[in-house]
């Protein structure tokens, strides 16, 4: 059994806390103690740290950047899933990607949808699968092209393996499991589905902090699924990621947010066209 995490107080939470949003922009409550245990907890255990008052000292030591976003990690949640919040690809393949082609995406450079909270990539595989279908119908051999991004370099190393668990692709229908997933060989352990490699052929993985966004990541898109990630940034971080997001979409193109966080105040240039979808003038 591993042993417990240590006690924090009230004054380390706190530290921690302002670290860790000073690092991503991510906002945790310093109340919420127990998840700050648990999460930290274990990277204590990890390198081996006595207590939260050494672990302060070492991320605000030399070499502390390294350990921050080890910290960042420990902190941030990555739920994914196929289809998840299902509506925003059906709209994608009945009205978004029509819309855009009509418009003349896709023809001097690549029609690019980004996910810019990627996590294990399901997001970002569900709208390849969901636009190649769709475009082999409309427009056949249309460029196109899925960026995925996330704060975490863990988890990217991760996502660009393309691989998922049984579990993981049960919200995957039949035929999207068919046509865009390989089976690994038969074995002893639990099957494994690798995404098939002309999807891959479509898509890249990159480390973007949605806070402060590197004029480093040559990107803009048509189509940005910003979605269940807003919820983890303060007021004012939020103003400025949607800020920075925004700002490296194209003219006709589309935000996605999730339903449970729709934009209380919608910057200038974008108009509501749909539940948590917006539209760039």
């Amino acid at each position: 059994m591993a042993p417990s995490a240590p006690r924090m107080t009230q004054a380390e939470a706190q530290a921690l806390c302002r670290v860790a949003h000073r690092e991503s922009g991510v906002a945790i409550a310093p109340g919420k103690r127990a998840f700050l245990e648990m999460r930290i907890g274990r990277r204590l255990r990890e390198i081996g740290c006595e207590d939260y008052r050494h672990y302060l000292q070492l991320l605000e030591g030399p070499g502390g950047r390294v350990e921050r976003a080890h910290l960042v990690e420990a902190l941030t949640t990555h739920t994914t899933a196929f289809f998840r919040e299902r509506a925003h690809f059906e709209w994608l393949a009945e009205y978004g990607l029509p819309a855009l082609l009509e418009r003349g995406a896709g023809q001097s450079a690549p029609l690019t949808i980004w996910s810019a909270a990627c996590s294990l990539g399901s997001e970002m595989w569900t709208a390849a699968m969901v636009t190649d279908r769709r475009l082999r119908g409309l427009r056949p051999g249309s460029d196109w092209a899925v960026i995925g991004t996330d704060i975490s370099r863990r988890i990217l190393r991760k996502a660009a393996l393309a691989v998922f668990s049984a579990d993981e692709i049960a919200d995957l229908p039949e035929d999207f499991r068919r046509d865009y997933l390989l089976r690994t060989r038969a074995g002893p352990r639990p099957a494994r589905f690798r995404i098939v490699p002309q999807l891959r052929s479509h898509a890249r993985l990159a480390y973007a902090n949605l806070v402060n966004l590197s004029p480093a990541l040559m990107l803009t898109a048509d189509v940005i699924f910003l979605r269940n990630v807003l919820i983890y940034f303060s007021h004012e971080d939020q103003r400025r990621v949607v800020s920075q997001v925004i700002a490296r979409l194209r003219p006709g193109g589309y935000l996605l947010t999730g339903h449970s966080e729709s934009l209380t105040c919608i910057p200038d240039g974008l108009r509501q066209v749909g539940s948590s979808i917006y539209h760039k003038e």
